[in-house]
C-alpha cells in the first residue's frame, strides 16, 4: 500500500513538473517572439517603416496611393503639401499630381531626431 501511494505521489509530481516546464518554455517562445515583432517595428527608436506608391507613373492629374509607415514618431508629414496625416504603422492616402513630383515624407520624435524618405512619381 505504502509502496502505491509513492508511485502515485511520484507520478503526479513528474506530471507537474513536466507542464510547468512546458508553461515555461511557452512563455519564452511568446516573450522571444514579442521581442522580435518589436524589432521589427524599430524598437524604440525613430524608423521610418515604408513610404511607397502603388504607381510611379501617371497622366497629369492620375490617382496616386501613397502608404507610409512610421515607428516611435510623434510628429509625420508629406511635402508638398499633402493632408494632414498622423503617425501610424501603416497609413494610405490619395494624391493627384499635375506634374512629375517628388514627395517627402519626414518623421519626428519626441527628442527631436528625425527621419526622412522620398518617391517620385512621374507625370506623363
Amino acid at each position: 500500500m505504502a509502496l502505491a501511494l509513492l508511485y502515485a505521489g511520484w507520478t503526479l509530481y513528474s506530471r507537474h513538473q513536466a507542464a510547468a516546464e512546458a508553461e515555461r518554455q511557452a512563455q519564452q517562445k511568446q516573450l522571444d517572439e514579442d521581442q522580435k515583432t518589436v524589432a521589427r517595428f524599430g524598437g524604440d527608436r525613430l524608423t521610418i517603416l515604408g513610404f511607397n506608391a502603388a504607381k510611379r507613373e501617371v497622366p497629369p492629374g492620375g490617382r496616386v496611393v501613397l502608404c507610409y509607415g512610421v515607428s516611435n514618431a510623434m510628429q509625420v508629414k508629406i511635402e508638398p503639401g499633402v493632408e494632414p496625416i498622423k503617425p501610424a504603422l501603416s497609413h494610405c492616402l490619395e494624391v493627384f499630381p499635375k506634374k512629375t513630383t517628388t514627395y517627402k515624407l519626414s518623421a519626428q520624435d519626441s527628442e527631436g531626431n528625425t527621419k526622412s524618405a522620398a518617391l517620385t512619381i512621374r507625370v506623363r
